[in-house]
C-alpha cells in the first residue's frame, strides 16, 4: 500500500534530531568530536540485560528455522552534557505538518513484509526500513527524556503515537503525552520500555491485520530480542545504550557498512589490544555448529564460499564472520544486486549482527565504534 494519511490529522514538524541522547549523568560530558580519541567514560559491567533475557538473551518463536542464539548483553557507557535539555520537540500537539495516527499509518502501510530469500526458495519475513525508524525514533524520544530525569506521566498508548505520511515514513512524534521528573528512576525507566514495546506489537498487528500469535510468529529474531530487552524486569539505565543502537532497527542498505565497523573491532582492534575480548566474543556468536552448510546451502552465498582465494572455510567462528566479510567486501562479485545479497545475509543469519553488537557491548567496546551514525 502507499503511504497515504487520512485528512484532518496533521500536526508539525520539530526541530533536527539529535544524532545522541546522553544518560541521565550530568557528571559526565559527551564527545562532541573534533581531533583526537573522545575522553573514556566511565565502565560499569551491568548484569540486569543478561539476567533478564536468560541464558541466550532471545525470545523463542523462530522465523525460517533460526533457532541459534546469542549471550545476553549489558552495557557500561555512562554520558551526559550539562547543556543538554528535555527534548520538547517529539511532543505536539496542534501543527501543519501532514501525520497520521499510527494505526492509521499502520493499515496504509506494510511495516512487516515477506522476501523470498536469493539463492534459495525460502521465504522470510523481516521488518520494513519504515518499521525499523519508527521503532528507533520511539525509543530515542523516551531516552532524550530520560537523559534529563524524565518518564513518561502516564503508560504510553498507541494513540499517542503520529507519524508522518510522506514518502520514507517522514517525522514520528508524540501527541497527549507529558513527561515528570517526579519518581524518576529505573522503575519508572523500565515502565516506559515495557509500555513501548506493547506499542509496538499493536502497531505491527494494526499493519499486519493479524492477532497477537500471527505477527509474533513473524518476527524475526533479532527484533523479537529487541522487545524483549524493553519488557525485561531488570533492565539497567546503562542499557540504554544498546536499546537506541540496536542492531535489530538498521536500515537494509547499512547494514553492510555496519557489520564491516564491528567486524574490524572484533577481528583488528581486539585482535591486536585484548587478544581475550575477542576470543570471548567469538565463542558467544550464533550459528557455530550450522553456519557453513547454511552458506553452501545457499547457491549465490556459495559462490564466495567455493571460489575462496586464500585457505578454505573452516566450521570456525572466525571464519564465519571471514566469510561474511568478505561477501559484503565484495557484493557485485557475483551480479549487481548488492542489496539483495545483504538481505540474504540478514535472512540466513538474523542474529549475527546484532549478536556482535551486544557481545562488543558486554565489553565495554560498542561505546567506542560508530555504531550511532549508522541508522540514518
Amino acid at each position: 500500500m502507499g503511504n497515504t494519511c487520512f485528512r484532518g490529522e496533521d500536526e508539525e514538524e520539530g526541530g533536527q534530531r539529535r544524532e545522541r541522547y546522553p544518560y541521565y549523568q550530568p557528571q559526565y560530558h559527551s564527545y562532541s568530536g573534533g581531533g583526537g580519541d573522545p575522553p573514556p567514560a566511565p565502565r560499569r559491567h551491568q548484569q540486569g540485560l543478561a539476567a533478564a533475557a536468560g541464558p541466550h538473551g532471545l525470545a523463542s518463536d523462530p522465523n525460517i528455522g533460526h533457532q541459534q542464539r546469542s549471550n545476553g548483553v549489558p552495557n557500561s557507557r555512562v554520558v551526559a552534557t550539562s547543556q543538554y535539555q528535555s527534548n520538547t520537540e517529539d511532543i505536539d500537539e496542534s501543527s501543519a505538518e501532514g501525520l497520521c495516527s499510527a494505526k492509521s499509518y499502520a493499515k496504509a502501510n506494510q511495516l512487516l513484509i515477506q522476501v523470498s530469500v536469493l539463492g534459495t526458495t525460502k521465504k522470510f519475513w523481516r521488518l520494513s526500513d519504515n518499521a525499523t525508524r519508527i521503532s528507533r525514533k520511539l525509543v530515542l524520544i523516551l531516552r532524550s527524556h530520560h537523559a534529563v530525569g524524565k518518564h513518561l506521566a502516564a503508560p504510553l498508548q498507541v494513540s499517542n503515537v503520529w507519524i508522518g505520511a510522506a514518502a520514507g515514513g517522514g517525522s514520528v512524534k508524540l501527541r497527549g503525552v507529558s513527561f515528570t521528573a517526579k519518581g524518576f528512576g529505573v522503575d519508572r525507566v523500565r515502565d516506559d520500555y515495557r509500555h513501548l514495546s506493547r506499542v509496538l506489537l499493536a502497531i505491527l498487528r494494526a499493519s499486519a491485520g493479524g492477532g497477537h500469535a500471527a505477527v509474533a510468529s513473524r518476527l524475526p529474531p533479532d527484533y523479537r530480542d529487541f522487545l524483549a530487552l524493553l519488557g525485561s524486569d531488570t533492565l539497567s539505565m546503562d542499557d540504554e545504550f544498546l536499546i537506541v543502537n540496536n542492531a535489530a532497527l538498521l536500515p537494509m542498505k547499512n547494514r553492510t557498512e555496519a557489520f564491516l565497523m564491528l567486524h574490524d573491532r572484533i577481528v583488528k582492534h581486539l585482535g591486536r589490544t585484548d587478544r581475550a575480548k575477542k576470543k570471548r566474543i567469538l565463542a558467544g556468536l550464533p550459528y557455530e555448529d550450522d553456519w557453513l552448510e547454511t552458506a553452501r546451502a545457499n547457491a549465490t552465498i556459495n559462490q564466495w564460499v567455493v571460489n575462496v582465494q586464500h585457505h578454505e572455510y573452516r566450521r570456525t567462528q572466525s571464519d564465519q564472520l571471514r566469510l561474511n566479510r568478505n561477501v559484503r567486501s565484495h557484493l557485485h562479485e557475483y551480479g549487481d544486486d548488492g542489496g539483495r545479497v545483504e538481505e540474504a545475509l540478514y535472512c540466513e543469519w538474523p542474529e549475527l549482527l546484532m549478536a556482535m553488537v551486544k557481545l562488543l557491548h558486554l565489553e565495554g567496546e560498542l561505546e567506542d565504534t560508530d555504531i550511532e551514525n549508522k541508522f540514518g
